[in-house]
């Protein structure tokens, strides 16, 4: 198969389980589009300082957060009954209190990878800039 009918032909739905073992379930996750990759950067910018030394900063953890709110199928965070169990102010803070931080990065490394990423900690890093 040539490159052009690889590329017709690929399917780009992507989808793995993820083991919480804490939960004793599994997270169904998919890979993400650059689109949305574009999108979660954006909600997780802020900038800092004035004038000529206003920087671009990107709050890590929420992107990751906003990251699993896109990558994960199988359970809306943003679902009522589950915001309020966690008395979370929206879907991006629910992800954040349900989840401990070595699952948070587990889920994110997982659906980086399923998204053409190789090392995850490095991607990150280089996703944020």
């Amino acid at each position: 198969m040539d490159a052009l009918q690889a590329f017709l032909t690929a399917d780009l739905t992507i989808e793995k389980e993820v083991l919480l073992r804490r939960l004793q379930t599994t997270l169904l996750i998919k890979a993400i589009d650059s689109g949305t990759l574009d999108k979660a950067r954006e909600q997780a910018t802020f900038y800092t300082g004035t004038g000529k030394n206003r920087e671009r900063e990107v709050d890590n953890e929420k992107f990751k957060a906003i990251l699993i709110t896109h990558m994960v199928m199988n359970v809306d965070f943003g679902n009522s009954d589950l915001m309020k169990k966690h008395n979370a102010m929206n879907a991006v803070d629910c992800v954040r209190k349900a989840l401990l931080p070595g699952e948070i990065e587990r889920v994110v490394n997982e659906g980086l990878a399923l998204s053409g990423f190789g090392d995850t900690d490095e991607t990150i890093d280089d996703l944020k800039n």
